[in-house]
């Protein structure tokens, strides 16, 4: 078993300030888990944390049911791979991998049974006697995953592994990780701004702001029940859009719209006291509005600012009469031209509705 338990783990810096408060997390064996946020979220800091890279302020870690706060990094059976891969050029692909193994004192028979399997599973053996400079960006990439494999770590963390490489190369490494998480079966946290790794890798994605957790969950939990304005807004591309607007007992009533809410919506208005004049924010994410006519109820009217054609899609920008900024996904076939006036009908089913004060989705409290 490899389980990570992450309880009221905290990281004040000598000048006061607070990377991370109060995190908490359990993580189960062969759990892949994926820290996500902007950068100075907190996210890297606590991964350092777990591989004992970082002292903890407060709270304790657990790996295997062990607390680990004060071991050395060495003797916590964990690996780790970096952004800058941070290889030995002067060493042969062989021997940057042999290096943790040689040691750890391990027999040499051991040593090149561990290295020919990670070699077969990463594709790296025609590659083993070429020097790092000798190597592309996702090579390299893949013999700093080799030399954390063949430590058969009890848990294996990933800061970033991803950011140097170019778009296509990012995606194939995409699939390269979880074959290989799925190959080795090693409890995986690994961390990220890029939401689209973010949404394809992790079994559970963990939302990141200000040292806090913001929501913890599935990829498509976050993306279809994000408990906040922040997670609605950091999840989805592209970005779900904000409308600002106040339930007057009957409809939702913003400065462009007017919709008609629901009986269970209402019920559920009333019960927090919307009725009473507090505003609300309304999330409408973009592939879930479509192009309608001036005769259609709940519009969103106005004027096209740009529209991007992408193949299969086709994003539209507009803005509305009153200044509100908004975007639809439509199908790759719908043209639009600038300064044309669009009308966009929403998916009523799929709104989102925020208390503007906290931000939190009044639909999943």
């Amino acid at each position: 078993m490899s389980e990570v338990i992450l309880n009221h783990i905290q990281k004040t810096y000598p000048n006061g300030y607070q990377a991370v408060k109060d995190f908490n997390m359990e993580i189960k064996d062969q759990e892949f888990i994926i820290f996500v946020g902007p950068s100075g979220c907190g996210k890297s800091t606590t991964l350092r944390m777990i591989a004992g890279l970082e002292d903890i302020s407060g709270g304790t870690l657990k790996i295997d049911n062990v607390v680990c706060n004060d071991r050395e990094p060495k003797d916590r059976n964990i690996a780790m791979v970096f952004q800058n891969y941070a290889l030995y050029p002067h060493m042969t692909v062989r021997k940057n991998m042999e290096y943790p193994l040689k040691i750890a004192k391990l027999p040499k028979e051991e040593i090149d049974a561990r290295i020919e399997h990670a070699a077969k599973i990463l594709g790296l053996q025609d590659l083993l006697e070429r020097k790092p400079k000798a190597l592309s960006g996702g090579q390299r990439q893949r013999v700093a995953m080799g030399r954390a494999i063949v430590r058969n770590p009890k848990v294996l963390l990933m800061d970033e592994p991803l950011s140097n490489l170019d778009a296509k190369l990012r995606g194939q490494m995409r699939i390269e990780i979880a074959r290989l998480h799925k190959e080795l079966k090693a409890t995986t946290i690994y961390v990220t701004h890029d939401q689209t790794e973010a949404m394809t890798l992790g079994d559970r994605i963990v939302v990141m702001s200000n040292g806090e957790i913001q929501q913890i969950d599935t990829p498509q939990n976050l993306y279809e029940r994000p408990r906040n304005l922040f997670v609605a807004t950091f999840i989805g591309m592209p970005v779900m859009n904000i409308l600002e607007a106040e339930y007057d007992g009957s409809a939702i009533v913003g400065q462009d719209f007017r919709i008609e809410a629901s009986d269970p919506l209402k019920k559920i208005l009333d019960q927090q006291g919307f009725k009473n004049g507090r505003t609300l924010k309304i999330g409408i994410r973009p592939e879930n509005l479509r192009v309608g006519t001036k005769e259609d109820k709940n519009t969103l009217a106005g004027r096209v600012d740009v529209a991007e054609m992408l193949g299969s899609t086709t994003n539209i920008y507009i803005t509305t009469k009153n200044g509100s900024k908004v975007v639809a996904a439509l199908p790759g076939d719908v043209r639009a031209q600038t300064d044309q006036e669009l009308f966009l009908v929403p998916d009523l089913n799929m709104l989102h509705i925020f208390d503007a004060e906290t931000g939190l989705n009044i639909l999943e409290m």
